[in-house]
């Protein structure tokens, strides 16, 4: 949501408290609350990046993330092995 307020209305202090204010309201209706997230929004409001932020490093580490907990939970069981087959 930052990326876009950003493109449209730029880094103005409404538009940053904009853009931490609907991070927040977002968070709060999905139930999902991170503070940190706020400030997520508010640093990609004060650097300026580029489309690509959604994808390097937000998506990319998210992805990471899963995957790495994902494998450590899952094979702390001796009865479970994730993943099955390795590519």
């Amino acid at each position: 949501m930052s990326l876009i307020i950003l493109h449209f209305l730029g880094s103005s202090p409404l538009a940053m408290g904009m853009a931490v204010s609907s991070a927040i309201a977002i968070m709060q209706f999905t139930g999902t609350v991170h503070p940190p997230s706020g400030a997520v929004a508010l640093v990609v409001m004060m650097t300026k990046p580029g489309w690509l932020f959604l994808l390097t490093p937000a998506f990319e580490g998210s992805m990471i993330l899963v995957l790495l907990c994902a494998a450590i939970f899952n094979n702390l069981a001796a009865e479970r092995t994730y993943p099955k087959h390795w590519l």
